[in-house]
């Protein structure tokens, strides 16, 4: 069964919880285990929370690729990675590292693309 990719715009609370709730089932769909669900969806709401906190928002997309999942998340804020001080879940971005197996950031005069990756054991 083939999954789409998701592209959803965080901008509040709630759509912190959708992104959260989206992103579990899309990874339950790709094959993650109820661990790794949980994993990745803390991961998310960490992301959203720091878009929407220091951003003003920003988009999320979740996309399944082989043996994995994909997740951007982008905003057009500056410094989401220098002003996340961890306040949101108390995890903060290092914390995310752990919780994913990759992770990119790119910070540049426009935004911040955060790429962080899953891969199915």
């Amino acid at each position: 069964m083939q999954v789409a990719t998701e592209v959803l715009y965080v901008n509040s609370e709630a759509s912190i919880v959708t992104a959260r709730e989206t992103v579990k089932k899309i990874a339950e769909s790709v094959g993650f285990d109820v661990y790794d669900q949980y994993r990745i969806a803390t991961a998310v709401s960490e992301l959203a929370e720091n878009a929407v906190k220091y951003a003003d928002g920003g988009t999320m997309e979740f996309r399944p690729v082989e043996k994995g999942l994909e997740i951007i998340c982008k905003d057009s804020g500056r410094d989401m990675m220098q002003k996340n001080t961890g306040h949101g879940l108390g995890i903060g971005l290092k914390s995310i590292e752990h919780l994913m197996d990759e992770m990119i950031i790119t910070t540049e005069a426009h935004g911040t693309r955060i790429l962080t990756r899953k891969w199915l054991k």
